[in-house]
């Protein structure tokens, strides 16, 4: 199978697990939930705009839909990252997966399925989709830097 499937897919089941996450909060309260679909937002633009807007590899994504929306955010020239844009990603991804989880061991059959899930678009990401990625500005890239 090839890095565009595999991509796909991890975002596909990082969908998923946001939405059991949703889904477990709105149990709880409507107002959870609502926030939860906020940091989802909010978290997922500044995953765009902080690092694949910057990718040097964005047209050849193994994810292939966040680079289409990423392309839209205007003078984000390819380059290092700064140490901001991978504390703005690291901590939107912080978000995306922390925030939830007072709430999914309240419901401890969520909590395995997010996990689980998350698992598996985690490993599907490091082992197939960066492997196929020339990123050499990532900091989890173990490529030399390049030249664009």
């Amino acid at each position: 199978m090839n890095k565009s499937f595999h991509g796909i897919a991890s975002l596909g089941l990082a969908g998923i697990a946001m939405a059991v996450a949703a889904v477990s909060l709105f149990r709880i309260s409507w107002i959870w939930g609502a926030v939860y679909l906020a940091v989802c937002a909010a978290g997922c633009a500044a995953i765009l705009h902080a690092y694949c807007a910057k990718c040097p590899c964005r047209a050849r994504c193994g994810h292939v839909f966040p680079w289409q929306v990423a392309r839209f955010f205007k003078n984000r020239p390819s380059g290092p990252y700064s140490a901001f844009e991978l504390i703005v990603t690291g901590a939107a991804l912080l978000l995306l997966i922390g925030f939830p989880q007072i709430w999914l061991w309240r419901h401890f059959a969520a909590f395995i399925l997010f996990w689980a899930l998350t698992a598996v678009a985690v490993m599907q990401v490091r082992f197939v989709v960066c492997r196929a990625c020339d990123n050499g500005y990532c900091p989890a890239n173990k490529k030399k830097q390049i030249n664009p």
